[in-house]
């Protein structure tokens, strides 16, 4: 198993820790993340706010993990890492900080969200024309992938707002993360990122509800 681990500044925690509501809310933190890990920044520990663990095993995800509170989801590349620290798409197309960057454009540009496939498809085109021609691939990845999403939470705030009943308990998982799919599995305590990461390592022994 590979573990790299890269603390969080935190001018950064905003971009890791906002809500994820959709696939593109989730491409764009993919996006970032690996900008940041490309950085792979000496932060000051009186900055450090957070922390992205990436795991490549037979399982291959990031975890973001801060106080109390974590989440992961699945990691879609290669990574080498030879004093710095490279990834890639299918071994054949470089992400570097370029192309991450014209990902999470496309995903916030008006033509995205366009009710005409051809604005939407012009803009892949384009770049791939012009840069590489894995680009679509790339694109088809992102939006078709498994996010494998789960996060989590203690909660005190929201625990208190619902009279500290198990509508909304203390301690949680949260699966998915649109709103007609996300639902809680209750905890009955606090638990830590290495149970958290365990909890996903499909080569450890599972967990049993009930």
């Amino acid at each position: 198993m590979r573990e790299y681990r890269f603390d969080i500044d935190e001018s950064y925690m905003d971009r890791f820790f906002s809500p994820i509501k959709n696939k593109a809310q989730f491409i764009e933190l993919l996006m970032n993340s690996l900008k940041y890990m490309l950085l792979n920044q000496n932060i000051k520990k009186e900055r450090v706010r957070g922390e992205i663990i990436l795991i490549i095993d037979k399982m291959s995800r990031l975890f973001f993990v801060k106080d109390k509170k974590c989440f992961s989801i699945v990691f879609p590349f290669s990574v080498k890492y030879e004093d710095v620290f490279s990834f890639s798409f299918k071994n054949r197309m470089n992400i570097d900080g370029r192309l991450t960057s014209e990902v999470i454009s496309f995903i916030n540009d008006s033509d995205f969200e366009s009710n005409c496939s051809i604005e939407f498809a012009s803009s892949i085109y384009e770049y791939q024309e012009s840069n590489d021609d894995s680009y679509w691939d790339l694109i088809r990845e992102l939006l078709l992938m498994e996010g494998g999403y789960l996060r989590y939470d203690h909660d005190p705030n929201n625990y208190e707002k619902h009279n500290k009943s198990d509508v909304h308990p203390l301690n949680h998982f949260d699966l998915f993360y649109s709103s007609n799919a996300t639902f809680k599995i209750g905890l009955k305590g606090i638990i830590e990122p290495a149970e958290f990461i365990d909890l996903l390592n499909v080569k450890t022994v599972c967990k049993f509800i009930g």
